[in-house]
């Protein structure tokens, strides 16, 4: 069975897209793998920051790669605000389950000294 070759001719109804084109959409796309698929928070955080933002550079990108920076912003906003939500959730649970484990370890101390 022969496989397609991905840099063959455009199928109908594609257009060709120009490698610099191509290189801002892999940037954009970049950003929203860091923003939903990176379990690095500060990658995360930077990117979704970056994506919440609407800058001059987030539209600058959004342009060169085609896209309409409105509608890109619009399609994401939710899901960014909900994937920085997560962050915060997690962020905050570690920093109880600090507080708690201290607590713990304080009880003990006081109940041996």
């Amino acid at each position: 069975m022969a496989r397609g070759n991905i840099s063959a001719q455009p199928m109908y109804g594609e257009r060709h897209l120009e490698p610099e084109q191509e290189m801002w959409i892999a940037v954009l796309a970049r950003a929203v793998h860091d923003a939903f698929g990176s379990a690095d928070y500060l990658e995360a955080s930077k990117a979704i920051a970056w994506l919440k933002s609407y800058s001059k550079d987030f539209r600058d990108v959004c342009e060169y790669a085609g896209r309409n920076p409105k509608y890109v912003h619009t399609k994401l906003i939710k899901e960014v605000t909900k994937r920085e939500q997560y962050f915060q959730n997690l962020k905050f649970e570690s920093s109880e389950r600090r507080r708690v484990n201290e607590a713990r370890k304080m009880d003990l101390q006081s109940m041996q000294g």
